[in-house]
This record gives structure tokens, C-alpha cells and sequence, in this order.
């Protein structure tokens, strides 16, 4: 199965346009409980028409599923400098591990889970972990005291390009808490300009659904003239 899916834009409009590209938001679960998640950006670009310039836009992400977690306070975070956090948008991730999902036959033991620390900002390698259900992943949440301004973000990530991870829908993690977590194979297309990490308002509402479960690799997205979208899958 290819380790990378790909979304191929053609602009069939007559003008130029940007898109931006981001995930169905993965499933939440805490003791039982649905937590709501936020979303953000996954990648953004403009295109020519097709027609006149024979040009696509390519947008690329891993198959493999990533936990992550964010911090903005230097305190809570491995960095050299604190960096801006504004609008709950993430310029980069602090903290990633690729990490599987628990698989169906539930005899076979994945490194499905993994532990947060905020201390310093980080995740435990992954290893195996009984109880979670299929499809999902754990984050394991200690004893902290959240302070005035602190942002501090986990969840589901995505490696773009083979390069970085960005939080592609995250929780607030409450202290003292197991967290579950279960990633969808599902994007998105819209057009519009949202920075890569930028927080945006999930809506599936005139987009373009590029669907990759089955283990489709490739969704070919055509932007009609009447602002509609068509979508082959292989």
C-alpha cells in the first residue's frame, strides 16, 4: 500500500485560484465521554487555469498516523525561544511520533499509546497499551496546573511532504486524563487561503471530499466554472 497520499488539483475555472486542503476531524474520547476538537489547515496554494497553463496543484500527506502536541509557553515547551501562537494557529510542532492505530485482531499488540509530558513538552515513544479500541490511539495526560495564557494542544498529526507535522485536529488535554483518539482517512478541498496550521471552522459544505479509506492513494479534483468540485479516486 503507497505511504503517501496525494491530492492533484486542476483549476478547469478561468481565473486563478487558491485552495487549501484539510482533514475530517479525527474522534475524540475521554472515560467514555466525546470531547470537541479543533481544526486546522493542512496545506495551501494557488493554480492557473488548466486550460491555458496546463498546471496542477499538488497537495501530499503520509498515510502512517502521528500523535502530537503543541505548546506556546517556553516553560511547557522544548525550544530555543519561545514562538507566537496567535489565534490558535501552530507554526510548528513542538512534539511527534508516528503511532499505530489498534488493529482489529486486538491480539496483535501496535504501539498504540503514548504519554504526555509538560514539564519540558514531549511524548513518550509509543508502545502497547490494552483497552483502546480499534482505529484509535491513547495520550496518556498527567497532573499539571494549567496557567493564565497557556495553549497547550494534542492530537491527531500530519506529516506533510515527508518533512513536518502539523496538528490536524487537536483537544486540551484536562490533567490526569487517557485521551483516545481516532484519526480519519478523510480530506478535504476548498477553495481559499488558510496558512499551513492556521485554526479554521470544520466545514464540509462546497468542498471536494477526498476520501482515502480502501487504500485509495490518489484523488484527482477538477474545480468546475460553476464553482462546484468533481472528484476521481484511484
Amino acid at each position: 500500500m503507497p505511504h503517501t497520499l496525494t491530492i492533484v488539483i486542476r483549476n478547469l475555472s478561468q481565473n486563478k485560484m487558491q485552495f487549501y486542503a484539510f482533514q475530517h476531524p479525527a474522534d475524540y474520547k475521554s472515560s467514555g465521554s466525546v470531547l470537541q476538537s479543533s481544526s486546522a489547515s493542512l496545506a495551501t496554494g494557488a493554480v492557473l487555469p488548466y486550460k491555458s497553463s496546463g498546471s496542477t496543484l499538488q497537495f501530499q500527506f503520509a498515510r502512517q498516523p502521528h500523535v502530537a502536541a503543541f505548546s506556546n509557553q517556553a516553560k511547557f515547551a522544548m525550544l530555543v525561544k519561545p514562538q507566537p501562537f496567535a489565534s490558535a494557529s501552530q507554526t510548528s510542532v513542538v512534539a511527534s511520533w508516528p503511532i499505530a492505530l489498534t488493529p482489529q485482531d486486538q491480539t496483535k499488540q501496535v504501539p498504540n499509546n503514548t504519554q504526555l509530558t509538560v514539564g519540558s513538552l514531549g511524548l513518550s515513544k509509543p508502545t502497547y497499551t490494552s483497552g483502546i479500541s480499534e482505529g484509535s490511539f491513547g495520550i496518556e495526560i498527567p497532573s499539571y496546573t494549567p496557567t493564565g495564557g497557556l495553549k497547550l494542544y494534542c492530537g491527531n498529526g500530519i506529516k506533510i511532504k515527508n518533512t513536518q507535522v502539523v496538528l490536524s485536529s487537536y483537544v486540551t488535554p484536562l490533567p490526569v486524563n487517557h485521551i483516545f483518539c481516532a484519526p480519519k482517512p478523510k480530506f478535504y478541498v476548498k477553495t481559499g487561503d488558510h496558512p499551513v496550521g492556521s485554526s479554521i471552522s470544520f466545514s464540509a459544505t462546497g468542498a471536494a471530499l477526498c476520501d482515502f479509506t480502501n487504500g485509495y492513494s490518489t484523488c484527482n479534483v477538477d474545480y468546475q466554472s460553476d464553482g462546484t468540485f468533481t472528484v476521481h479516486r484511484q
